[in-house]
């Protein structure tokens, strides 16, 4: 097995050059239209190259060494910690225990004749065998390349390297193997050969991946295909029906053989009308394991499970390393299992599954569902950064969410948690930001104006400043819905810019605050006014403003920021305020969106902000202007937004909710209620499959969309996110006690 030089070109000594490509497998179950439409699409592309072929699938273990180092240089920034120590330990036993699929076709140019029939898998044909030049093995692969766009399958050219670790799972490239008794062995694993020498009545598409995984097997899976000339299958098909009739006028007339014959004719009335492509067909399977009884219990598996799907399997073990050489790349089949058939039955049989988010050089999600492989997502490879998290009560959205960005904000970025219910402080400690709690803690609607240009100030801050001395314009969900008239906002706008002008000349050493603008246009912009309605201006506006100076309020409005936003992952707790002050929480939200803005605009690096609950803020016309604006700007600033809500109907069903959704480059939908499934598949074009794996709820099982990957995953806490992440009453008490630990 030798790499040639041109990509994707191998040769075999002796049996001359094949073309190697590799095939993404679909993203979809294995149960939909979806998928058989993409192996029937596998199987056309075939029969148009016109080339023998083989679908050789690797099935391995996602390598746990591997998935640890790729886990520590992804946070090598991030100190030593427990909670960095389970985590690494989690990603290494994640990868351990699923399945990972590599899907390869080799074309191998003269391997067959018309009649499809491999010459090596018959020593009376090896001799007539010619064997392919690097040309003819270049030609092909021009040709399959040039068509596989227009059935809409992904491939591309492995590199020398990849090509050399797919010979390496097999004898040509192994090194070392050795075969005695029923026993072979390759490298440092022990293989059993399987080969198909029936197939049954009737196959379901996806059958061949599915006894795969359900069986746990490690391994090769490898369907040889070879195209038949139309008037060469006719002609076979001519002689086993005249061998029926010849059965039936002897007197064996049974139900069998009338059926048969009834079966034959009909696939020549097919054929002829070129609705049916003949082909052979050969499926076989190198199962492996280091340990020789662990791979008797695992063959024995696979083989039940093939046996009640109706195929007649054996195990292969002699002459030698022959059975072997079946399915190693480019070799040929054995001739006990080269089988007659058809397009369509080919199309059930393609040994192949997508695997997406398949890349553990990102942060861990969990496993999918379709396929048992480790599912790895990070916001950083989409174009926007943003994200929903949608999941009604009980279906482990909170869960999911402190998992992401746990493991996102150990790659060294910062967070920004808005957390309405208060429960993110364990999270925040410990990855070692801080919390606040608004009631206890200030947020100083001014502070987000220090640091740019007087303009920029005043028109960050002017939302946060209409919903404060606003009118009332009524009410929704108990919120009050305030805004200032247009020819307000324009006069206080520039009141605004004045005073971030003046006021580092002012003498004063600290941070403006409320009172101090009050103070400004009480005196200077007072001053200023030519008209009576003007005055009035002054005198309603400060007079509102004046309201959060006061009291109880100006314990959080009108003192310097007890936090910041910036390079430390910080958690805004609201629950304490809203139930304090209950109205003030629209001006609240809109003072911490524009902080965020503002660390935004500073360039603080890259950032997470998560709006939890996001809902209530969606549904309420101040506060979703802001957070609108802070989606819009976010990409700009290398940001990301990720929006979660329990409540899946109230999130969709707003215009703001429906922009968001749309605008988020990834989505993780948990479980929905029954009267919100339809409105969640409408705005996320869910596929059937896909609507199954939310309704009904599982907890932690969810679909990740992003980009053109999409799967079915149940998210994979840990027993250190889990402690902190949970929020049930039960293990209150034990986050309480470990939290200085955490810390």
């Amino acid at each position: 097995f030798v790499v040639s030089d041109l990509p994707g070109i191998v040769e075999l000594q002796p049996g001359g050059f094949r073309a190697v490509l590799r095939i993404e497998g679909p993203a979809v179950a294995m149960n939909s239209d979806g998928y058989a439409n993409w192996c029937n699409s596998v199987v056309d592309w075939l029969f148009g190259v016109d080339c023998p072929a083989q679908l050789l699938t690797v099935v391995t273990h996602y390598d746990s060494a591997k998935a640890e180092v790729a886990f520590d240089n992804r946070v090598a920034a991030w100190p030593s910690t427990p909670l960095k120590n389970m985590e690494r330990t989690l990603a290494g036993q994640v990868a351990e225990q699923s399945l990972g699929l590599q899907h390869y076709v080799i074309f191998s140019p003269g391997l067959a004749g018309p009649d499809g029939l491999p010459y090596l898998s018959n020593i009376m044909t090896a001799n007539s065998m010619v064997e392919a030049s690097e040309a003819d093995a270049d030609r092909i692969m021009r040709s399959a390349e040039r068509i596989a766009s227009g059935f809409g399958l992904a491939i591309s050219k492995p590199d020398a390297e990849e090509l050399a670790l797919l010979a390496t799972n097999t004898v040509l490239g192994a090194t070392s193997a050795a075969t005695g008794g029923e026993l072979l062995r390759i490298g440092d694993q022990f293989a059993n050969v399987v080969t198909v020498t029936k197939l049954p009545p009737r196959i379901e598409v996806g059958v061949i991946v599915e006894a795969l995984m359900r069986s746990r097997t490690r391994g090769i899976a490898s369907l040889h295909f070879c195209p038949v000339a139309l008037n060469v299958a006719r002609k076979q098909l001519n002689r086993q029906s005249a061998m029926y009739k010849y059965a039936a006028r002897q007197g064996n007339d049974d139900i069998d053989t009338q059926v048969a014959l009834a079966d034959m004719q009909d696939v020549l009335a097919n054929m002829a009308q070129r609705n049916i492509k003949p082909c052979r067909i050969a499926l076989t399977f190198a199962l492996t394991h280091p340990e020789t009884q662990k791979l008797a219990d695992a063959t024995e598996r696979f083989v039940g499970l093939m046996n009640g799907h109706g195929f007649d399997v054996e195990l292969a073990t002699l002459p030698g390393f022959l059975p072997a050489l079946a399915v190693s790349p480019g070799c040929a089949p054995l001739g006990r299992s080269v089988l007659m058939t058809s397009d369509g039955v080919a199309a059930a049989l393609v040994p192949a599954l997508g695997t997406p988010f398949s890349d553990n050089r990102m942060p861990l999600v969990g496993v999918s569902a379709q396929t048992g492989a480790p599912v790895y997502f990070s916001v950083w490879t989409r174009a926007n950064h943003n994200m929903v998290i949608l999941g009604s009560s009980g279906a482990g959205k909170s869960v999911a969410t402190k998992t992401l960005l746990t493991r996102h904000v150990m790659e060294g970025v910062s967070a920004v948690v808005i957390d309405p219910d208060s429960e993110y402080r364990q999270v925040m400690i410990a990855l070692g930001g801080h919390y606040v709690e608004l009631g206890e803690d200030a947020l100083n609607p001014l502070a987000a104006g220090l640091g740019v240009p007087p303009d920029t100030a005043a028109s960050m801050i002017m939302p946060i400043l209409s919903v404060m001395g606003g009118d009332e314009r009524g009410l929704k969900d108990g919120r009050p819905i305030r805004r200032l008239p247009d020819e307000d906002q324009g006069w206080l706008h520039s009141e605004l810019a004045e005073f971030f002008r003046t006021w580092p000349t002012s003498g004063h050493a600290s941070e403006p605050v409320l009172h101090d603008l009050i103070e400004f246009v009480d005196t200077h912009s007072r001053a200023r006014v030519l008209t009576e309605k003007e005055a009035d201006r002054c005198r309603i506006i400060t007079a509102r403003l004046r309201r959060y100076t006061q009291g109880h309020r100006a314990k959080v409005f009108d003192r310097p920021s007890t936090f910041a936003v910036g390079q430390r992952p910080v958690g805004i707790g609201l629950k304490v305020f809203a139930l304090s002050y209950g109205a003030d929480l629209t001006p609240a939200l809109a003072v911490v969106l524009t902080s965020i803005l503002g660390a935004l605009d500073r360039k603080e690096g890259r950032m997470i902000v998560v709006v939890d609950e996001a809902h209530r803020v969606t549904s309420d016309p101040d506060a979703g202007e802001v957070l609108g604006q802070l989606v819009r700007q976010a990409r700009k600033y290398g940001a990301g937004v990720w929006m979660c809500s329990q409540r899946v109907d109230d999130f969709v069903e707003t215009d703001l909710g429906r922009t968001l959704a749309a605008t988020a480059a990834t989505k993780l939908l948990l479980g929905a209620e029954e009267a919100a499934v339809e409105k969640v598949a409408e705005v996320f074009k869910l596929r059937p499959e896909e609507i199954a794996a939310i309704s009904p709820m599982q907890q932690g099982r969810g679909i990740l969309l992003s980009g053109g990957e999409r799967s079915v995953v149940y998210v994979v806490p840990g027993a250190a996110l889990m402690s902190l992440s949970d929020t049930s009453a039960a293990v209150a008490q034990y986050r309480a006690a470990v939290s200085g630990d955490a810390a």
